[in-house]
């Protein structure tokens, strides 16, 4: 397959200041221009994306994504190595640049879009849809400095997307606008992702990555970490920040418990130390991470009659049992609770939150039962793994993550073909067709 972008042993470098002359005078006085050390923000980087595969950016902030993009997009330069392209570039980097706020939305989309190479014509041509796409109909005549920050996002993301270009580099903007526009977005992508578009992307959102990409790349430090499989690429990333986030929990632990030793007694300093030393560690329910503020204790499968099972039917409704117990006080967690579903080779199916649903406001006790209901399930015949989680609503990590804690097996008299049945009926020339599926067995 033709390769799109090669990345052969890139580098770059900028250089970090710690005491720079703000004036001439001092420049002179000084005889330099600062103190300042050199850092890579890409080091020695490589890899190849081929013709119409979707590649997925991952890594902490500062870790050299949005500079590779950049390189990759031709605004910046590496400073050694090579980087070659082929084809038409549209880039969701940096949106709206070049946007100037006295002319009007429809004037800033003739100027943006001759920038991508098109002649005045094209773009007669292409600005109705760059426009509906935009909704911005009723304001697209007004000077954009009059437009939202939503607004100006908006019709610089339509008139990015509407270039049929043969490569897209995408850099966390699908969170352009409100709810309903950025499904409009995410269902954009996808479609320039069917039509064949090579894509590059920037995110730090781990289930985008799982949705859209065929191929992921681990940036950290501005060395690559790994390149493989999303699904491979999404467990050792995750792992590694859960690991991060255990590292810093402790260096805080440590230094709450510095402060206070010398106004805490030998025995209340003992008591404290063996409380730290005694946390309970899980390993009979499989390869887990977190930092283990809470923990998995037990897992249960329950169907409708009350029975601990792992073999289900196609409409049937199950419940998992999930028992926890919380090795810090309850009150001081935020938790936010998770549920996936997974085929045999490990692809996400769905997965679901409490706080993606709208709850952020928890509360747990210092043991407890988390039931997760699953009503009527659609699955349709195969192997199947479950995955469940605790993590904090804020976003700064998991206490407790399983991607497979259970496997169960689904059974049916449906002969339809994929993963899940959708609720559906043929009417032929007025006439409903009957279909045979009747549902449990």
């Amino acid at each position: 397959m033709e390769t799109m972008i090669e990345v052969e042993s890139v580098s770059k470098k900028f250089r970090l200041y710690y005491d720079r002359p703000l004036s001439l005078k001092e420049r002179i006085v000084t005889g330099s221009k600062g103190v300042y050390k050199e850092f890579y923000a890409v080091k020695d980087v490589s890899f190849k994306i081929k013709k119409g595969s979707t590649v997925g950016l991952v890594g902490q902030n500062g870790s050299g994504k949005s500079t590779m993009l950049k390189m990759i997009n031709r605004t910046m330069f590496p400073d050694q190595g090579k980087i070659k392209v082929k084809g038409k570039v549209a880039s969701l980097i940096e949106l709206g640049a070049g946007f100037h706020p006295d002319l009007s939305g429809r004037e800033n989309i003739y100027n943006n879009a001759s920038v991508f190479g098109f002649t005045r014509d094209e773009i007669k041509a292409k600005i109705p849809n760059i426009i509906r796409f935009s909704e911005l109909e009723g304001f697209i005549d007004n000077p954009i400095r009059t437009y939202s920050s939503g607004m100006y996002a908006r019709l610089a993301f339509s008139v990015a997307i509407h270039v049929d270009a043969d490569i897209l580099l995408v850099d966390e903007i699908l969170g352009v606008g409100d709810i309903n526009f950025q499904a409009k977005c995410a269902n954009k992508i996808y479609e320039m992702r069917k039509d064949g578009t090579t894509i590059l992307m920037v995110t730090h959102d781990m289930s985008t990555i799982d949705r859209l990409c065929d191929y992921a790349i681990w940036l950290d430090k501005g060395e690559k970490v790994s390149e493989g499989e999303p699904k491979e690429i999404q467990y050792q990333y995750l792992a590694f920040m859960a690991g991060k986030q255990e590292e810093r929990r402790k260096s805080e632990t440590e230094e709450n418990f510095n402060k206070e030793e010398s106004d805490l007694d030998k025995d209340v300093e003992g008591e404290a130390k063996e409380e730290k030393e005694t946390r309970i560690e899980i390993t009979h329910l499989g390869d887990h991470f977190g930092n283990g503020d809470l923990i998995f204790t037990d897992f249960k499968f329950i169907n409708s009659r009350g029975t601990d099972k792992r073999s289900f039917y196609t409409g049937e409704s199950i419940k998992a049992k999930v028992f926890y117990q919380c090795q810090v006080p309850p009150e001081k967690l935020l938790p936010n609770i998770g549920l996936e579903v997974y085929d045999e080779q490990g692809r996400l199916i769905y997965g679901s939150n409490t706080a993606r649903e709208g709850q952020k406001n928890i509360k747990l006790k210092d043991k407890g039962e988390i039931d997760i209901e699953l009503k009527d399930l659609q699955l349709l015949p195969g192997d199947y793994k479950f995955g469940v989680a605790v993590a904090d609503v804020e976003e700064t990590g998991s206490y407790d993550h399983y991607h497979n804690i259970a496997q169960f097996k689904v059974y049916s008299n449906s002969h339809d073909i994929g993963y899940v049945r959708l609720q559906h009926k043929f009417v032929v020339d007025g006439t409903e067709v009957e279909s045979s599926f009747k549902g449990v067995l």
